[in-house]
């Protein structure tokens, strides 16, 4: 077991594995980098220049700030407020922005134990001028949407700080991941400030990261359900696994984005720019058919389920893939696995189905099917018994078809490997009628 001993988490044999084995992956990669001497000031400046400002914007945003990346940078720079927005939006991007230099600094510590010291100088600058900056409560206080109550009083809070601070210290040397995830959701479980709590708690994982040589990871606006989510999962009962699978998945992210910038060349090429700018359009095009695909699904099922008492709910995570992303999947190469949409279905008297379907790149028969272009496509996973990871692939147990995508900049034309290894063409209705009829079949299966 990992060693979480004096945290209010727990995680079994199973998930312990999988996680070290990520962990090490990554740890390795990283040394690789750090080693390499291709770490020049114009790779830092290209990389993490352009994700400065979207880090605080995003950030933010899951706060409530309404502030676009652009808008943010403008705050910062020059502390302009943009029409339409609260003016404290960019009093906080400040604030942020100020907090996330000096956590900069404090990361060349390599040896120092993140503690209470540290955490309030970072919670006082992400404050500005708000009261209670760098001070913990004494007054109880609610999580909005959330049925965990943090500790009440000021000696509850203190005696849970304590404990934390202690954990830190006294398990400095384990990896920075590990160190980052239970940190980061044990102050959100206490809660200790009136404010501030989760923009500090970011923050406090990203100095262990950074400390460590990774990169800053970014937890965006669009991925709040799905963080909200895996913070309630641990404050219920410990259960850990979902936060530590959404970290590792940004520190992925986050570290495949600095290596690309460490070899890529510095001067600008406008054939690389027009490439750009057509597979920015083709990420709209594909956006777009993922988006009716859903729907489409949405309205056959209720079609079907709904007169014998039942219904569904598809649950859509907005844009899970960048033009990075795109770029790299084109290629062929592994980005982060991206949450697409997860199905749900309710049918009286059958137990409840849900299937997750995440993008990656085009799998070997269906690359080839597509005239050897590369690009993304959809696949399917259920629920994992053993926990972690959360979700497994099971082609066997997938709707209809275990991989689908469409030609670059075509909307409707889906082409979809089935399970007996077919591939065919179908059209947005076709293909979505034919996985709602899969779905209640697999679901009446479950009975």
């Amino acid at each position: 077991m990992l060693n979480l001993d004096g945290t209010p988490y727990l995680l079994d044999a199973d998930a312990e594995r999988g996680i070290i084995e990520q962990i090490k992956s990554l740890e390795s990669r990283v040394e690789i980098l750090r080693n390499s001497g291709e770490l020049t000031q114009e790779t830092l400046v290209n990389y993490y220049g352009a994700r400065k400002f979207e880090q605080v914007a995003e950030s933010n945003a899951i706060e409530g700030s309404t502030l676009s990346v652009g808008e943010t940078e403008l705050a910062v720079l020059k502390g302009i407020t943009t029409t339409g927005h609260d003016p404290a939006y960019v009093k906080d991007a400040i604030s942020l922005e100020k907090a996330l230099v000096r956590l900069a600094e404090i990361a060349k510590d390599k040896e120092l134990a993140t503690d209470h010291v540290q955490l309030h100088e970072l919670h006082e600058l992400i404050m500005g001028d708000r009261p209670g900056g760098g001070v913990f409560r004494n007054e109880p206080v609610r999580i909005r949407g959330a049925d965990h109550r943090p500790p009440k009083t000021w000696k509850e809070v203190m005696d849970a700080m304590d404990d934390w601070q202690k954990w830190s210290i006294e398990n400095r040397s384990l990896p920075a991941i590990i160190r980052g995830v239970v940190l980061h959701a044990w102050l959100a479980h206490i809660h200790p400030f009136v404010d501030g709590n989760g923009r500090s708690a970011r923050a406090i994982t990203n100095l262990e990261l950074v400390r460590a040589g990774y990169p800053p990871i970014i937890l965006r606006k669009k991925e709040r359900d799905r963080y909200i989510d895996a913070l309630a999962e641990s404050d219920a009962g410990g259960d850990i696994r979902s936060f530590f699978e959404l970290v590792i998945e940004r520190a992925e992210g986050a570290l495949t984005g600095l290596e690309l910038s460490a070899k890529s060349k510095q001067d600008y090429n406008p054939a690389i720019e027009k490439i750009k700018i057509r597979q920015a359009k083709n990420l709209q095009i594909w956006e777009t058919s993922v988006a009716l695909l859903v729907k489409t699904i949405e309205h056959y099922l209720t079609e079907l389920i709904e007169p014998v008492g039942g219904s569904s709910y598809i649950r859509e995570f907005e844009s899970p893939l960048d033009v990075e992303d795109y770029t790299g999947l084109i290629q062929r190469k592994s980005v982060s696995r991206s949450w697409c949409f997860i199905v749900n279905v309710s049918i009286p008297g059958i137990e409840k189905l849900e299937r997750l379907a995440y993008i990656s790149y085009r799998q070997p028969n269906l690359y080839h099917h597509m005239k050897n272009i590369g690009g993304p496509a959809i696949y399917w996973s259920k629920k994992n018994p053993s926990g972690y990871p959360k979700w497994i692939t099971d082609e066997h147990n997938s709707p209809f078809c275990t991989e689908m995508t469409i030609e670059e900049g075509v909307g409707d034309a889906w082409s979809a490997r089935l399970i007996n290894g077919a591939i065919n063409r179908y059209s947005t209705t076709e293909l979505s009628k034919n996985i709602a009829h899969a779905l209640v079949e697999i679901a009446a299966d479950n009975k």
